[in-house]
């Protein structure tokens, strides 16, 4: 079974170094991979064995061709406290961003994993840009407990633990609901 293209993006935090895994989740779910990092998602994807997925970085330049076929589906795992508000309010200033936007544009289904610590999710823009994406209908779930009705902040200095534990298939889980429900 082939589900299509997925667009995997990912910014700086600690489940950034799970990357490779889902990858190769994807391909076991029948998708073709492409990486999308932000800059400080960069130096966690160092090192990874990201199975020949192609890695994208950058705006093209003009007059080159498109380098990935449509998205089908958009993963964005971790979204990171800045990435998650830009992503929200439509700041299309990095080649992630405007992906991000793009897909949300465009109704692609997309699942985005939250990673920010209790002070950066206390803060009111960033329950503003939850709600913004969820209404939009993007499926947010956990990165705890892969849950997509409830959302927790991370305790300061549990991130390696959370990204230890997260498990792909969460995000897999949830892509096959919504794209399911589209259909």
């Amino acid at each position: 079974m082939t589900n299509g293209t997925l667009y995997i993006v990912t910014c700086g935090a600690p489940l950034a170094s799970r990357v490779g895994d889902g990858v190769r989740a994807a391909r076991e779910h029948g998708w073709t991979p492409y990486v999308i990092p932000t800059d400080a998602a960069l130096p966690w994807l160092e090192g990874q064995d990201l199975a020949d997925a192609p890695v994208l970085t950058g705006n093209r330049r003009p007059g080159d061709p498109r380098r990935t076929p449509e998205a089908d589906a958009v993963a964005v795992v971790p979204t990171t406290f800045n990435t998650l508000n830009g992503w929200a309010n439509g700041n299309a200033n990095t080649y992630p961003l405007t992906v991000l936007c793009a897909a949300l544009g465009s109704r692609t289904p997309t699942v985005a994993i939250p990673f920010a610590k209790s002070d950066l999710a206390g803060h009111p823009a960033w329950l503003a840009s939850l709600a913004v994406l969820r209404y939009a209908g993007v499926g947010i779930c956990d990165p705890h407990n892969g849950s997509a009705t409830s959302l927790r902040p991370l305790e300061s200095g549990t991130g390696d633990q959370v990204a230890g534990d997260f498990r792909w298939d969460w995000v897999f889980t949830e892509l096959e609901r919504m794209t399911r429900n589209d259909s």
